[in-house]
């Protein structure tokens, strides 16, 4: 049987056929955990999954829309029949919006908002009942420095990820009676699929970022740690801490520092 900190739980991942989750799911994997991996695209989730089994443990695929309750519901229906159970939850799916927030369209912003927040509450509404039926249950929510400190033409996305802070911290409180911990972890700029697949605001877009990025397998061995730990909050990369000291210190000072970056990356409209 395979050893490690996670050896014989259940862990579901949202968003586990790429980048983060992808990483994730073969990081709790080498820890010896089972992995239960949700995602939209079948073909890369297969391949995930047989990543996961190369580590000795059990992996089930699951095709899941988390913006469609019935999707969730059956990913639910068969974490139960397959495990009995989950011992962690991890909410990663999500889906970026660049763009200054006059130019985004308000079907732009409810799209972000309806994936990377409302879908991560019905989720983890509808993990509850089997977290409950293990001993140390966890959520893991997967956030971003921009939930701490808004950017210009970042305003959409940061916005949910502000939202997913606030909401980690309520469910802290609320599910600390039945120690079921809540951990918010946020990657800062990373290497993964998530700039291509991120929506625009009509004519713009985004340059490589000009600071140096983690990889997927950095921030889920970050994540992992995070996990064993119990560690309530944990903000990646140096530049990202950095920020969010900044911003607690001088905010005034890294609104400026923060036009000139955010100004560097982005491909301006033609008139």
């Amino acid at each position: 049987m395979t050893q490690g900190a996670f050896a014989g739980r259940v862990v579901l991942i949202t968003g586990a056929s790429s980048g983060i989750g992808r990483a994730a799911a073969r990081a709790y994997a080498a820890q010896g955990a089972h992995i239960l991996l949700a995602a939209r695209r079948e073909e890369p989730l297969r391949e995930a999954a047989l990543e996961v089994e190369a580590f000795g443990v059990r992996a089930l695929p699951v095709r899941c829309d988390i913006t469609q309750p019935e999707d969730v519901e059956r990913l639910m229906r068969e974490a139960q029949a397959a495990f009995g159970g989950l011992d962690v939850l991890i909410n990663n799916a999500g889906v970026g919006l660049f763009g200054p927030v006059e130019a985004i369209s308000e079907e732009q912003l409810r799209q972000v908002f309806e994936v990377n927040f409302f879908a991560l509450v019905r989720v983890t509404r509808a993990a509850l009942p089997l977290l409950r039926q293990r001993p140390g249950g966890q959520i893991v929510n997967v956030s971003s420095v921009l939930g701490h400190r808004g950017l210009p033409l970042l305003g959409g996305y940061g916005a949910a990820k502000a939202a997913v802070n606030a909401l980690t911290e309520s469910l802290r409180a609320e599910l600390a009676a039945e120690r079921i911990s809540v951990l918010l972890v946020s990657p800062g700029f990373t290497e993964t699929e998530f700039r291509q697949t991120r929506l625009h605001a009509e004519g713009w877009r985004q340059s490589p970022p000009p600071l140096k990025q983690m990889s997927a397998d950095e921030v889920a061995k970050a994540m992992v740690r995070a996990s064993r730990r119990h560690h309530r909050d944990t903000v990646l990369t140096l530049p990202g801490r950095l920020m969010v000291l900044a911003n607690r210190l001088a905010p005034s000072l890294f609104d400026r520092v923060a036009r000139r970056m955010v100004t560097r990356m982005a491909k301006r409209p033609e008139p």
